[in-house]
């Protein structure tokens, strides 16, 4: 198995390429990917899977069913990309987060497998999701039980070069929680010359922020709470103003820390607000839950890529701070065993900067893992 998937990923070198080149030329924001989804739609038709189409709007699910009972195994990336503003000051899709790559690394497993290795029991979905970027796409996804069967299910990203360079790939990206937090402080207008007949909304945000800066929660746990915006409206230059609006960007490792994040920032800031006479509300924006390890699978994913690329490709897993919608899943379906195979790129700037490259290597590097994970897979399921 090994020497098969990998050799045939390796022989289609020149189609890989194309395949992101192809995706690449075409960059679409969250639940508007139709050109990308109709492209990878028609290539798993083309590699002998069962296509269905318009999941969530846009998502694609390719299967492969042996018929007989055993375990599901699945495969998923995400499709769509960002919107930038050029030298013009214009608004521009760009693929800054590589989902083209995660795309491309995704559909070239699933055709290894497909040509030489299908499941002999269970079955094998693949799985293009939109609007990971909204933070929504994985719960349309969960909504519509398509993936509701699943027993295993893997995904992948390329990294930035300063978490992993070209010729690493984890079996793990364990990422944090993350969530959006936005106050509306409403306070009461008045004069400057008369400050005791208002209520001064900035002043009450200012105080709500060193409130939220001096709560202290479980240090080994890595956390944050950053205020990303603070904004008091367009009053005159003397007027104190009533209103602000405030939001925090919040992130912690474990969804227990976030929980405690959301519930002790929400307590504080309508405390601190009430001591100054105003108002405050709360509102959660796009919140993602916090990766679930799985040993078995990350220990699986490990000696796959020892497999495909040599020992020396394995790197640990990696804690990052940064957000998944993907996470969703095994949230939404105790039991689901599941990871994201991060994948070393020489990735430069960043990740979501519009000027982003990354070497093409890392999409040899990437199908090559993910092929070899599924495969090991069915090997385990099928003893």
């Amino acid at each position: 198995m090994k020497k098969d998937v990998v050799d045939y990923i390796e022989q289609n070198r020149a189609a890989v390429n194309k395949t992101w080149d192809a995706l690449h030329a075409i960059p679409e924001i969250g639940f508007q990917e139709t050109k990308t989804s109709a492209y990878l739609a028609e290539e798993l038709r083309n590699s002998g899977f069962k296509v269905t189409e318009g999941l969530a709007g846009t998502g694609v699910l390719g299967t492969l069913d042996s018929g007989k009972p055993g375990s599901n195994i699945g495969l998923r990336a995400d499709m769509d990309a960002l919107v930038h503003t050029n030298a013009a000051g214009e608004s521009v899709m760009v693929h800054s987060c590589g989902h083209d790559a995660n795309c491309t690394k995704v559909l070239w497993a699933a055709k290894a497998i497909a040509a030489k290795f299908p499941p002999t029991s269970g079955k094998f979905v693949v799985l293009f999701q939109p609007a990971e970027e909204t933070i929504l796409g994985a719960k349309k996804i969960i909504e519509t039980g398509a993936v509701s069967d699943l027993e295993y299910f893997v995904s992948t990203h390329l990294r930035a070069m300063d978490e992993l360079p070209l010729g690493l790939v984890t079996p793990a990206i364990l990422h944090g929680a993350s969530a959006i937090m936005e106050m509306s402080i409403t306070g009461k207008n008045a004069h400057g010359a008369r400050p005791h007949q208002g209520v001064n909304a900035v002043e009450a945000g200012v105080g709500i922020i060193q409130a939220v800066q001096a709560l202290h929660f479980n240090p080994s746990v890595p956390h944050s709470a950053k205020v990303t915006k603070f904004h008091s409206g367009t009053n005159p230059f003397n007027v104190i103003p009533s209103s602000v609006s405030l939001v925090f960007d919040l992130r912690a490792q474990t969804n227990e820390v976030m929980a405690q994040l959301k519930d002790r920032i929400t307590n504080v800031a309508c405390a601190v607000g009430q001591a100054y006479g105003a108002q405050v509300t709360t509102k959660l924006h796009g919140a993602v839950p916090a990766a679930t390890k799985c040993q078995e699978l990350i220990d699986i994913a490990a000696e796959a890529i020892k497999d495909a690329l040599g020992e020396k490709a394995v790197a640990p897993t990696l804690p990052t701070p940064g957000g998944e919608d993907f996470h969703e899943y095994a949230v939404a379906m105790p039991g689901l065993k599941s990871t994201v195979i991060g994948v070393g790129a020489d990735l430069t700037p960043g990740l979501h900067q519009a000027d982003m490259k990354f070497a093409p290597e890392a999409l040899l590097n990437g199908a090559k893992a993910l092929a070899m994970t599924i495969g090991r897979l069915f090997e385990k399921c099928t003893k």
